[in-house]
């Protein structure tokens, strides 16, 4: 179990920093493009689908994390015995 908690937290890090690199050079790709104007209007706050590809972007890296927390957190709670101790 502790070594699929390791797989899940590398794969969230990992993923959050490709995509937030990802969206960095999105937001570089529309400076280059339309100037401070276009990058403005990326990131409005009415241009929603924006917004939403975002969040589907960072959600897997987010859902990662938040499973590798939860599954830690459950970890601690199993009483070892001799069917768990190859785990740890």
């Amino acid at each position: 179990m502790r070594v699929w908690i390791t797989v899940l937290k590398a794969f969230g890090y990992i993923w959050l920093i490709l995509a937030s690199i990802l969206i960095f050079v999105g937001i570089v790709g529309a400076w280059m493009k339309d100037g401070f104007s276009g990058v403005q209007a990326l990131l409005s706050p009415f241009n929603v689908i924006n917004w939403i590809v975002t969040v589907f972007t960072l959600a897997p890296g987010i859902g990662a994390l938040a499973l590798s927390s939860k599954l830690q957190e459950r970890n601690k709670e199993v009483i070892p015995n001799k069917a768990n101790a190859a785990d740890r």
